[in-house]
């Protein structure tokens, strides 16, 4: 009888060890969870910065363009020679 106690008294000390030593794991799994999110949301602001930054570029160069563009316009038509 004591050594059926014993047994069962060193697997519940076995099993409060694993389950200790599970919730460690879960507890840490967590945490690597909550870089993981933190690290996609910031990759996600990253992406949206620079698709802005993108567009207003593109919207710089557009806007050159048509700067040149009006320049063109403004010039005098280019002269005819005469004897043709």
């Amino acid at each position: 009888m004591w050594k059926t106690l014993s047994d069962w008294l060193f697997a519940f000390f076995n099993m409060s060890r694993e389950l200790q030593e599970h919730r460690d794991t879960i507890r840490q799994l967590e945490e690597r969870v909550r870089n993981t999110e933190e690290a996609i949301k910031l990759l996600a602001q990253e992406q949206r910065h620079s698709r802005e930054i993108e567009a207003a570029e593109r919207e710089k160069q557009l806007l050159r363009l048509q700067h040149e563009v009006a320049k063109l316009k403004e010039l005098p038509a280019p002269r005819r020679k005469k004897g043709r």
